[in-house]
């Protein structure tokens, strides 16, 4: 709590201070600070893989972003949500506050606010932190998005900042504290260097990253440390016959040598997409997650994102989504995920409508079906069907 109260503190002091200090800009504050957000209600409707029992839920979800221009050079960003959650399985977790309040981060920036039977609230902020970027150079220190990703669903060379390809409610993606320095050597190459530290050494991540063009194809080299283990990665992104040619793989090894579990491990994952000419944009992409059952896994929820070097609940998983716009306010899509070692499947259709200008209307499914005895995927085999009404401002 100690914490918390800090960090409230040091984000109004800093919000306060930058206006003085900032005296190079003539703007007013009010000029010079942006708040943009949304608020969004979804409720679902979830049933078993036989129909026979039905759940319903209800997240509310409001996201603020707020943006100060201290400078011409300096920029302070916050961002976080707020989530009022209705699930009756809530009842059955005892530990769901210190479960939802857990923040991996330096800063403890989760708050549980109301934990009451079936009812939970909380609010999360998963960006705070200061931008200065100059004649080629760019500093970012705080709680921050460092996406070092290629592929449009599995990310092996993303050490910091890894998602759950079946999270729905989190389009923002998490944060990590860390301290980024980017260099543009020209418009196809920059050298970037990332440290996100932690209270015990082997649960930090360092490294770097170089991104050059050669034959075409937009190149990067990742080289660091993940959390005791040493990380080499190559990504790339090219065309191949008018289609997109993507991928990535890093190559992970222990730096101590643990019995029975073998020390070295690698993740790789290569796609394709095509726009066809009726407009539809389609996504191919094959993933190998070579640290998969390498070490027992701590899931809560599906929804939680895993660990680069253990990416998804498979070994492997085959992906194939589609994306159409009907018309300017309506689009759709379906994305379908096979993971053959544990005999599962996933799809997920979705319809878009933009009802009037900042309120669209979502709805979508997601179904899994199958599911290895023994596996993870084991007991989430069914049906949920999701509402979304979001208003953006």
């Amino acid at each position: 709590m100690k914490t918390k109260i800090q960090l409230f503190i040091l984000i109004i002091n800093t919000l306060f201070i930058l206006p003085i200090t900032a005296n190079n800009i003539e703007d007013s504050f009010f000029d010079r600070f942006s708040v943009r957000g949304y608020v969004r209600d979804m409720p679902i409707l979830s049933l078993d893989k036989d129909f026979s029992e039905s759940e319903f839920s209800n997240i509310f979800h409001n996201r603020l972003n707020l943006r100060f221009d201290a400078t011409e050079n300096i920029r302070l960003h916050v961002e976080g949500r707020n989530r009022l959650i209705y699930n009756e399985m809530l009842k059955d977790i005892p530990m769901v506050k210190d479960i939802f309040e857990e923040d991996d981060g330096l800063l403890d920036m989760s708050w549980v606010w109301l934990a009451d039977g079936a009812w939970l609230g909380h609010s999360q902020i998963d960006r705070m932190y200061m931008n200065w970027s100059a004649d080629g150079w760019r500093v970012r220190v705080g709680r921050q998005r460092i996406n070092w990703g290629i592929n449009l669903v599995s990310n092996p060379n993303d050490l910091f900042n890894t998602y759950s390809f079946f999270d729905f409610d989190y389009p923002e993606r998490p944060g990590v504290d860390a301290i980024r320095i980017q260099h543009y050597l020209d418009h196809a190459s920059q050298i970037q260097l990332a440290v996100s530290p932690a209270e015990d050494t082997k649960d930090m991540v360092a490294a770097s990253m170089v991104n050059f063009q050669q034959w075409n194809y937009d190149v990067q080299t990742v080289a660091g440390y993940y959390r005791n283990r040493l990380a080499l990665g190559v990504g790339w992104a090219g065309n191949i016959g008018g289609a997109g040619f993507k991928g990535e793989a890093t190559w992970f090894y222990d730096l101590e040598e643990t019995e029975g579990i073998d020390r070295g491990n690698v993740v790789a994952a290569v796609g394709f997409d095509y726009m066809f000419s009726t407009g539809t944009f389609g996504v191919f992409e094959m993933l190998y997650n070579g640290g998969y059952n390498r070490l027992p896994k701590e899931v809560f929820m599906i929804t939680e994102p895993l660990k680069p070097d253990d990416i998804m609940f498979s070994e492997y998983a085959v992906t194939l989504s589609a994306d159409h716009m009907f018309n300017p306010i309506l689009n759709g899509g379906m994305a379908v995920m096979v993971l053959p070692d544990v005999e599962a499947l996933f799809l997920s259709p979705n319809i878009n409508y933009s009802v009037i200008t900042n309120l669209d209307l979502e709805v979508m499914a997601q179904i899994f079906i199958g599911g290895k005895e023994g596996t993870v995927l084991h007991g989430y085999e069914g049906y949920s069907f999701i509402a979304g009404m979001k208003y953006s401002f």
